[in-house]
């Protein structure tokens, strides 16, 4: 084993380390090896580079029986793992080629060359693998060891005089099988040092994603997507990245302009070209130059721009571009940062714009509830009134004063939600027009604690009343009704009683699961309407004997105020009787 072959080989990895950590540093390099997918043009620069590193590795080689100890299956070795399998096979072709040209004739020239190729073949079948398994030393030290004992077969093979090359692979074979796989370790590993830097980075751009993202939700909120909110989104983002720079637009213009990079492009409405092939590729693009009179043109001189759609129900509704150096390290993760806040962006635009027309939906199904309770009681209030104009016209003139006044009540409700006050009002305006049918017959007692601080819906009480007189207390000589209402910690129960005969079986259940048939409209109002403010679990609940009814309902103090100004106020319309 010649001492000097392993100095030769050891300084010459010592070399590659160093220029690796170089090129490493290079954008152009940067930014080919970290794409998964390369373009023609990044394979063509990445051949000519680690095949510019097997030539480096075959000047710098060694000298032995007319032929180089050397590295050269370092550069070939790394760029099919590193760039994949036509950037590993290219780089083999250039440095084999090289190696049989500058040695023309000589006894180990073809065998060499034939070893550089076959090792850049291996490395493109082996490539995939040991990416996968992050670079691992073991596996790089291992394949370029079987790279390098193939390369002394070869050479035992093909190199003439056979006597020669034994000699030569008795001097080469330890130092070159040993010491090139471990240099293979610590060349790939300046590569994969850069990789995880960028991955670091992207992990990190990955969480101003959210944050980005849960800031602005405020904002995003509205649902609207104009200048006034696109600019406090843009701020946001500056907040958290303030190398960066911001533009949207929608269809037709800029509309927000927002960062140091954009200086006297505030106020230019003009849409930029890039922002025309976003919208109309609906995908992430990324220019470097724009044309001369495009309002980018200057920016693009020092910046790169990447620009993603902003999207509501598969149609594009704007752009949002982000500006970075031209000449930084590397944009990779700013590409990731610009598509997955215009995602983001995209998916809260939806939700937003799904729930307000949800809400608009509910309130209609609502207002439509609301609006069965009045022909309903106008026309029992009418025909009780009615039977006593010929006989008892002062009666029905005051009954009459009584439903007016009750209904200027109800009209100027405007949210359609009252105190409970108020709902037991409404229910005694009811009864006085019952008594007056039904007079001694009919009982009617309140238990009704004071300084009671809750609303409910309007006229949600006062069909459950009715239906215990119509159906219940009137079926008997004497009638008897009980409201009792009493106030909880987080809730206030309601109870309506009869001494009737009951309600039947069936019916009960057809309430239960809204299957009930319409002769019973006030209480499969009540029913819904409950359900539809406070929740499934807060529906009527009904016990019913021969011996009389009772419905029992619950009103959530905890949630009574917010479900009043999310499903009852109105908005565009007014959802009062």
């Amino acid at each position: 084993m010649n001492v000097e072959v392993i100095k030769s080989i050891v300084m010459n990895i010592s070399l590659l380390v160093i220029l690796a950590q170089i090129l490493a540093r290079m954008n152009l390099v940067r930014r080919c090896i970290v794409r998964e997918k390369h373009e023609a043009k990044e394979v063509i620069v990445l051949i000519l580079i680690f095949g510019a590193f097997s030539i480096f590795s075959t000047y710098i080689g060694y000298g032995v029986n007319g032929a180089i100890a050397n590295t050269r299956i370092l550069g070939v070795m790394a760029g099919g793992i590193i760039g994949g399998p036509a950037v590993g096979i290219g780089a083999a072709i250039i440095g084999g080629i090289h190696r049989y040209l500058i040695d023309i004739g000589g006894f180990a020239a073809a065998a060499c060359t034939i070893s550089t190729i076959a090792g850049g073949a291996i490395s493109a079948v082996v490539g995939k693998y040991v990416k996968k398994n992050k670079y691992r030393g073991w596996d790089l030290f291992l394949f370029t060891f079987a790279a390098e004992f193939l390369q002394m077969g070869i050479i035992l093979v093909f190199a003439k005089p056979y006597e020669q090359a034994v000699e030569l692979v008795n001097i080469i074979a330890i130092p070159m099988t040993f010491l090139n796989p471990m240099g293979m370790v610590l060349f790939t590993g300046v590569f994969k040092h850069m990789l995880q830097e960028i991955e670091y980075e992207v992990g990190h751009k990955m969480g101003l994603i959210f944050e980005i993202s849960k800031k602005s939700l405020p904002f995003l909120q509205s649902g609207v997507y104009n200048e006034e909110i696109c600019s406090k989104i843009g701020d946001v983002i500056l907040e958290y990245s303030k190398d960066l720079s911001i533009i949207f637009t929608d269809k037709e213009n800029t509309i927000c302009v927002k960062g140091k990079r954009l200086k006297g492009l505030e106020g230019n409405r003009a849409l930029p070209e890039m922002a025309k092939k976003v919208l109309d590729r609906r995908e992430v693009c990324i220019e470097e130059y724009a044309p001369a009179g495009d309002i980018l043109h200057k920016t693009l001189e020092k910046n790169v721009a990447i620009g993603a759609p902003l999207m509501k129900y598969g149609m594009p509704i704007g752009c949002l571009i982000i500006f970075v150096n031209k000449f930084r390290v590397s944009y990779h993760s700013d590409v990731l940062l610009t598509e997955g806040l215009s995602r983001l962006f995209s998916v809260e635009f939806e939700l937003e714009e799904a729930e307000k027309q949800q809400v608009l939906l509910q309130k209609a199904e609502f207002k439509a509830l609301q609006s069965q309770i009045n022909p309903h009681f106008i026309f029992n209030c009418l025909n009780t009134i009615s039977s006593f104009c010929r006989e008892k016209p002062d009666k029905a003139r005051e009954l009459l004063i009584a439903l007016s006044t009750y209904f200027r009540n109800s009209i100027e409700t405007k949210d359609g939600v009252v105190s409970i006050y108020d709902e037991i009002d409404y229910v005694k305006a009811y009864l006085q027009l019952e008594k007056a049918r039904f007079d001694e017959r009919l009982n009617i007692t309140f238990d009704i604690p004071e300084n009671m601080e809750c609303r409910i819906p309007c006229l949600i009480l006062q069909p459950i009343v009715e239906n215990a007189v119509k159906h219940g207390a009137m079926k008997k000589r004497h009638g008897e009704v009980n409201i009792l209402i009493r106030e909880e910690a987080d809730s206030v129960n309601i109870a309506v009683m009869d001494n009737g005969f009951g309600i039947p079986e069936c019916v009960v259940e057809g309430l239960k699961h809204n299957t009930a048939e319409n002769g019973r409209i006030g209480l499969i109002n009540v029913q819904k309407r409950l359900r539809y403010v406070y929740g499934e679990e807060n529906g009527l609940d009904i016990e019913t004997s021969g011996n009389g009814t009772t419905v029992n309902f619950r009103l959530p103090q905890n949630i009574s105020r917010r479900m009043e100004m999310s499903r009852l106020k109105s908005g565009e319309t007014e959802m009062g009787l």
